[in-house]
């Protein structure tokens, strides 16, 4: 399974995955003009590994940015991987923000609420 590896742009966000360790980090802007379209070979990644590899997810977010249509992506992400935790999957979620960035610590909370993976708020400062 290959690594996916895609670079940061205005409005979108640098996605590194790593199929090895697990380890995978979205980090950006998140409003891209398709967000379907953005995030679909994401998820598809993460499908893939999930079945594939079977491994653990440890899933680090760090957004500056987030518009409504990339919420319902991100949704898509929780659910899979929620899915996969249900299943018996080792599934952790690093959601880091900025202090002075309630907007985004909200919308992780709001994203994150109904999941039953582990998952925590990290806190940066400038």
């Amino acid at each position: 399974m290959q690594a996916l590896n895609i670079e940061e742009t205005k409005f979108t966000m640098k996605i590194d995955f790593d199929p090895i360790t697990g380890f995978c980090s979205m980090d950006g802007n998140s409003y891209p003009e398709d967000a379907i379209s953005f995030f679909e070979p994401i998820v598809d990644w993460l499908k893939d590994y999930i079945s594939q590899v079977k491994g653990p997810v440890k899933l680090r977010i760090r957004l500056n940015y987030l518009n409504s249509s990339s919420s319902k992506c991100f949704m898509d992400i929780f659910d899979t991987l929620e899915d996969y935790h249900v299943a018996g999957g080792d599934v952790f979620v690093e959601w880091v923000y900025n202090e002075d960035d309630d907007e985004i610590h909200d919308s992780g909370e709001e994203l994150l609420e109904d999941m039953s993976f582990r998952y925590e708020f990290v806190v940066e400062n400038d």
